[in-house]
């Protein structure tokens, strides 16, 4: 693929070279004839349903067994490891879906070896980040209670990351199978030693952490001996691929360099309010993410299936997609957001405990900005179908604004509400900026389309 120019027209006819990445999708989004189309939807559904369940339990373990200063701690942690898989899926795991499926045979083994390259290079610069972050809370510098997870990940983070990587690789290829085995696994070891390590009194969230890497990089190993894709290295291949994976990757990485304040966020609350209203702001956004069963299933072949219909049948077929895609997230989540209006403050007591019973209001603009941000994300897949990354950081930009801006603004009075509130405001402007700007390129190439065929006809 050629560098990407922001002065292409966007076009309406299958792309030259194009191959079409994946198929299917749930049957009650995308009404799929194949049958094997239905099913690989349904697997990638209960995959997600796996991760965010581990997710959920392992917020639910710590909440119930230590305090909601202890949440918080691990709740700063995590954002560093979110930005960091961010990053990795960015540079590696989403140019790798896109391209592999341009390759066969030896070319795609060593894509693949090029792939993996690239995320041990990755994975050392990631431990070596939780070793700086751990130097300076040692000087220190930042809440001292996370001194101890910060040591543990800078062990830990390789295998962390290593297991998002396989995950990752496995739905590229469509090894649904192997995902689900790999993230059962993953979640059986987690809970199973967090429970442990509950009743002998010695959960931390560094410990969590401790459990978290073990149970990954058992998983992880696990991938690598039953994969079934081969993989080999080329020296120039590595070179080669990491351009083209930056080509396309940058624009990504620098969408979420702009979209730091989102991981800035609970650092900011925690300075102002404490670490046990960042606590708070964990467990309720825990409790709202499994919604994530529903967008994270859907997405996970969204992209592949966007940029199929694109390759394909043109503008029109892509837009029926988000189409569909967006009424099934505006149905799911517009419910869930009723839901949580009406029991919020009852589920998060019986969930979380007593501490918890107050966050109700916080549970509903949490739930809003789950809503708006699978809206966005379906504008940003079309964006990423049409191949123009670069159209995303726009959007990127004036939602990190919005957002920090508004939040800066609210903390001091409403504390972990007030981030609650930046966070849908700036997803709502950025999800309108993201699908003005698709519209727009989606109905340009509509109307050159048209033309090219009056010309034919009149030819």
């Amino acid at each position: 693929m050629t560098p990407i120019r922001d002065d292409d027209p966007i076009r309406s006819d299958p792309r030259e070279g194009s191959s079409p990445l994946a198929a299917g999708v749930t049957a009650s989004v995308f009404a799929e004839s194949s049958e094997p189309a239905v099913r690989k939807g349904m697997f990638s559904i209960f995959d997600q349903a796996v991760v965010s369940g581990a997710n959920f339990l392992t917020l639910v373990i710590i909440a119930r067994a230590c305090s909601p200063a202890e949440v918080g701690v691990y709740a700063l942690a995590w954002t560093v490891v979110m930005f960091l898989a961010a990053a990795q899926a960015n540079l590696i795991s989403v140019p790798y879906t896109m391209y592999c499926h341009q390759r066969e045979g030896g070319s795609l083994a060593e894509y693949g070896g090029s792939a993996i390259v690239h995320q041990l290079v990755f994975l050392a610069a990631a431990a070596a980040c939780f070793i700086g972050l751990a130097a300076l809370l040692s000087l220190g510098v930042g809440p001292s209670g996370l001194r101890p997870a910060a040591w543990v990940l800078s062990g830990v983070i390789p295998f962390i990351l290593l297991r998002d990587f396989a995950r990752r690789f496995s739905f590229a290829h469509l090894a649904l199978e192997t995902a689900i085995v790999m993230d059962v696994a993953v979640t059986t070891l987690q809970v199973a030693g967090l429970l442990v390590l509950w009743r002998l009194g010695l959960l931390s969230p560094a410990a969590v952490y401790g459990v978290m890497g073990a149970a990954c990089a058992v998983a992880a190993a696990g991938w690598w001996l039953l994969r079934k894709q081969p993989i080999s290295f080329s020296r120039e291949g590595i070179v080669r691929d990491w351009r083209r994976n930056w080509s396309f990757g940058r624009w990504a990485l620098t969408g979420q360099m702009t979209g730091l304040a989102f991981y800035a966020l609970p650092w900011l609350l925690a300075i102002v309010r404490g670490e046990a209203e960042t606590g708070k702001l964990a467990a309720c956004t825990t409790l709202v993410g499994l919604s994530n069963l529903f967008v994270m299933g859907l997405n996970n072949f969204l992209m592949p299936k966007a940029a199929r219909a694109f390759a394909r049948d043109g503008a029109r077929a892509l837009g029926g997609v988000l189409r569909k895609a967006s009424f099934a997230s505006a149905g799911v989540l517009g419910s869930l957001c009723v839901g949580v209006f009406l029991v919020g403050d009852l589920v998060a007591r019986i969930v979380f405990g007593p501490m918890y019973a107050d966050t109700g209001t916080l549970l509903t603009v949490l739930a809003l900005a789950a809503l708006t941000d699978s809206l966005g994300q379906t504008a940003g897949a079309g964006l990423w179908a049409l191949d123009r990354p670069a159209a995303n950081f726009a959007a990127d930009l004036v939602q990190v604004s919005v957002t920090l801006g508004a939040a800066i603004w609210l903390v001091f009075s409403l504390g972990a509400l007030g981030v609650a509130i930046a966070i849908v405001a700036g997803r709502v402007v950025g999800a309108t900026v993201r699908w003005i700007i698709l519209w727009g390129l989606m109905e340009h190439g509509r109307r050159r389309s048209a033309a090219n065929s009056y010309q034919a006809i009149r030819q």
